[in-house]
């Protein structure tokens, strides 16, 4: 049974935009509001703020092959793309202190509270967030049965054509409880640490770019919902149709 859940797990692990991977912990039941940005904006990310985020990981990665002209000219798109993501209506303003860190999602405990140990407290001050990148898992409880594993086998047809409101359908018909975990960056804080990458990139200080910009990229944060939003009850009474999908919207 271990096994064929394992199998199964790996199935559903799709990344929606083809970028980063990010592993995700299992989320706690949602609350009202939780469900509500399901119904309504589940799978929606911001595509300039995508773009800007892997410009960023590339002009690192330019630095670091010392192709300072290659470097120039990606943090510039970086640039381009982050000021676009300003006007996304993917955007949205939540406090940094009610999201994950990747040591949250890893579930490495230990290591998430040395790391804070001698860092600033999440604030609790609203501030706003751009999705960069999103994937859906399966929930903690997941047990594999033929029914539930042809339901992922087919969702992740669905996820394939891009068609996740598809696939997120065809798991809630099946009972099998999704979670939906975005990677978001701050957004004003990224762009200011693009800004100034740029100047010290023309100022040939590479070194300390390749520091600014890897405090950006070390700032991206995890919101994690339930997708289907099953009720607990759902859980243990016989099988019936409920939650909502509602009407997703996927940037791909």
């Amino acid at each position: 049974m271990a096994y064929r859940k394992s199998m199964a797990a790996a199935l559903v692990l799709t990344t929606i935009l083809g970028g980063t991977a990010y592993a995700a912990e299992q989320a706690a039941q949602p609350n009202a509001a939780q469900t509500n940005v399901v119904d309504k904006d589940v799978g929606k990310l911001s595509k300039d703020g995508a773009q800007g985020f892997r410009d960023l990981q590339l002009t690192r990665l330019a630095i670091f092959e010392a192709n300072p002209a290659q470097a120039k000219d990606l943090i510039a798109k970086a640039q381009a793309a982050f000021a676009k993501a300003k006007t996304d209506d993917a955007r949205f303003t939540k406090a940094e202190a009610d999201l994950r860190t990747q040591a949250d999602l890893g579930g490495h405990k230990g290591t998430a509270q040395a790391a804070t140990t001698d860092a600033k407290p999440a604030s609790k001050e609203p501030m706003a967030w751009v999705p960069v990148d999103a994937q859906l898992t399966l929930g903690d409880d997941f047990v594999a049965t033929p029914e539930k594993a042809s339901a992922v086998t087919e969702a992740n047809k669905n996820l394939a054509q891009g068609d996740q409101k598809g696939a997120l359908e065809k798991l809630k018909l099946a009972h099998v409880d999704v979670n939906f975990t975005m990677a978001v960056l701050p957004l004003d804080k990224t762009i200011s640490d693009v800004d100034q990458a740029a100047t010290l990139i023309g100022q040939g200080k590479y070194y300390e770019a390749n520091a600014v910009l890897k405090t950006a990229q070390d700032a991206v944060r995890f919101d994690v919902i339930d997708a289907i939003a099953l009720p607990q009850a759902a859980k243990t009474a016989p099988a019936q149709a409920t939650g909502s999908t509602g009407s997703a919207k996927t940037t791909k």
